[in-house]
């Protein structure tokens, strides 16, 4: 296999392939995930996103890219019943997380009222004109990333069989000889492995509630926002891992197997039918789901 990687959307993009890729080549992949920093990357203030957000209440036309990523949110928004909800950043901005997670990482913030959110859609499409009305501050970086892997693994494709890995959330693109070996982080020491998936099509994402956290009146908060409380998660799961048939639905479906919690979390991947391992506070593991019709 042939290696490549860069950095992008705060984190390092590794690609591997079967075949030697070329500049040319490469440049197609540099540029969509690029497009879709400068699209939804709430940390740059020209972004499309920021610039929506500036926006609340009013119609405005918006770009394919993102007519595409919030087609598919608003469509996992009801699917989930709000479980999961891109309408969360009133509430990160709330708890401190408003510059990247680099930045206030290691901080001791102090906030004297965090916000809630309030139990309305997030935003309404206007397919034929393109467009879209905000009802509330959002953020798309989990679906974003899901998206543009996707894009990119069918951009791959063309050149080859392998796989693209950025910041963890896999994409098999082509037919693998052999299936992939995916070893599961311990969340509590991350330089272990704990447990492992074997996957040979499809995608594959983790959510976890140990990695993005920070300092907040003296506890620990993170980013995993429950939108029924508009508060961190307090789910016993501290971190969802899932196999799924595209990126995005595997980012999906594994934040929110999360913040569903133990019980539900476990039925709700067991009726998706995937692959899935999940990690308690305590330590404990579950590996479960289905694949080719076994539980």
């Amino acid at each position: 296999m042939y290696k490549y990687q860069f950095n992008s959307m705060s984190t390092i993009v590794k690609i591997s392939v079967s075949r030697e890729l070329f500049a040319n080549d490469l440049m197609q992949v540099y540029k969509l995930f690029e497009d879709v920093e400068d699209t939804c990357s709430r940390f740059k203030e020209d972004s499309e996103l920021s610039l929506l957000n500036q926006q609340l209440e009013k119609e405005a036309v918006i770009s394919a890219d993102m007519f595409s990523i919030l087609t598919m949110a608003e469509s996992f928004y009801k699917e989930t019943d709000g479980i999961f909800n891109p309408g969360v950043l009133t509430a990160l901005e709330s708890i401190g997380y408003s510059k990247s997670i680099e930045s206030i990482r290691g901080q001791k913030l102090e906030i004297a009222s965090p916000s809630t959110i309030a139990a309305i859609n997030p935003f309404t499409l206007n397919e034929n004109l393109q467009s879209v009305i905000l009802h509330t501050k959002i953020d798309l970086g989990g679906i974003a990333k899901g998206w543009v892997i996707d894009k990119a693994s069918k951009l791959l494709e063309n050149m080859g069989f392998g796989f693209i890995n950025v910041g963890g959330d896999i994409r098999i693109f082509g037919s693998l000889q052999r299936q992939l070996n995916i070893g599961i982080e311990n969340p509590f020491e991350n330089t272990k492995i704990i447990s492992s998936i074997q996957v040979k099509d499809g995608a594959l994402a983790t959510s976890t509630s140990m990695k993005r956290k920070w300092n907040l009146n003296g506890k620990q908060a993170h980013h995993l926002i429950d939108s029924r409380t508009g508060k961190p998660s307090e789910s016993r799961i501290v971190s969802a891992t899932v196999t799924a048939p595209t990126a995005l639905e595997a980012d999906v479906w594994a934040k929110t197997a999360l913040l569903l919690g133990e019980e539900k979390g476990k039925e709700w991947l067991i009726k998706k039918g995937c692959l899935a391992v999940l990690i308690n506070k305590d330590g404990e593991i579950w590996e479960g789901g289905v694949q080719n019709g076994n539980v």
